[in-house]
């Protein structure tokens, strides 16, 4: 059941030799699934700073000749950085880099102790593995909370037009200025969809159009997804 609605999603946009690349790989799952679907032409670049990932993140990918495993954080800026929450002992996948803990649920925030990781811009990490102004056949990225972060170190993506598609989590216990931002930046160039399930007993995937007013109206943390036209 983890990420049900992403993995079904998934099937439906890639295709043999599309590059993904996966900020917030966690342990896998979702970087294994896209290396089976892009196959042996395709590329995908798992993106996780957490040492209480990347254990099992390797484990489960090193076998996978198309994935490439990369153990930095992303952001604005290149440098070292806090991670927080990623010693949380009920979850092992809210580490994070926003400051204070404030990310994710509120009743997953977890006040533990703060490792000093390496950070990159996107632009860099996108040139160091794939490239000058590569073009990416998907973009995810969740980084609980970090994500206007992430987006800002490669501002250049979307204007562009170098992301075909993009899955993105919005945490609504932080700000969500940015995602009304990105939507006026993409409005004519992609489509915006709230993923989400339908069905009581079988569970469909389900895209919610959306704009930046409903966008902004939503109460629960949610992921969005841009796919350009």
């Amino acid at each position: 059941t983890y990420e049900r609605e992403i993995l079904s999603l998934l099937d439906d946009l890639l295709d043999v030799g599309d590059v993904v690349v996966d900020v917030g790989a966690n342990v896998g799952i979702i970087s294994a699934h896209a290396s089976g679907l892009v196959g042996p032409t395709g590329r995908v670049i798992a993106v996780e700073p957490s040492p209480r990932c990347l254990g099992d993140l390797h484990a489960v990918t090193d076998g996978l000749e198309n994935v490439t495993v990369v153990d930095v954080a992303l952001g604005a800026e290149n440098g070292m950085v806090d991670l927080t929450g990623w010693d949380n002992p009920g979850h092992r996948g809210l580490g994070s880099v926003v400051p204070g803990h404030r990310a994710g649920l509120a009743e997953n925030w977890f006040h533990g102790k703060t490792l000093k990781v390496p950070q990159l811009r996107l632009d860099e990490l996108l040139a160091q593995q794939l490239g000058d102004k590569p073009l990416i056949d998907l973009l995810k990225v969740d980084v609980e909370g970090y994500e206007p972060m992430v987006l800002k170190g490669a501002p250049d993506l979307f204007r562009e037009h170098r992301v075909r598609s993009a899955i993105l989590e919005v945490t609504t216990t932080l700000p969500v200025d940015w995602v009304g931002d990105l939507l006026t930046e993409t409005a004519t160039t992609y489509d915006a969809f709230a993923i989400g399930e339908s069905g009581r007993f079988r569970r469909r995937l389900q895209l919610i159009p959306i704009d930046v007013e409903s966008a902004m109206a939503r109460q629960d943390q949610w992921n969005l997804l841009l796919n350009r036209r």
